[in-house]
């Protein structure tokens, strides 16, 4: 199981990679060039600003059994 964020905008960043960290799950943040974002304890994958590109990707990323967070309403 892998913690997958929507990190642009999301408002649960921190929470969501502390929690990550104490239950020892693996956490990805996915933001774009706009929004470049490092926390310890955390994977940080950046892609090319776009329209829906860090949602593409994340999409892309994900299998059964990740859990993602967002705020996206089309990509929840």
């Amino acid at each position: 199981m892998r913690i997958f964020v929507d990190a642009d905008g999301c408002p649960v960043v921190e929470e969501t990679v502390r929690l990550a960290r104490r239950y020892r799950v693996d956490c990805v943040l996915l933001c774009d060039t706009a929004h470049q974002l490092e926390r310890a304890g955390a994977e940080t994958v950046t892609v090319s600003q776009g329209a829906d590109s860090v949602d593409f990707a994340l999409v892309n990323r994900v299998t059964a059994g990740d859990l993602v967070v967002t705020q996206d309403y089309g990509l929840a």
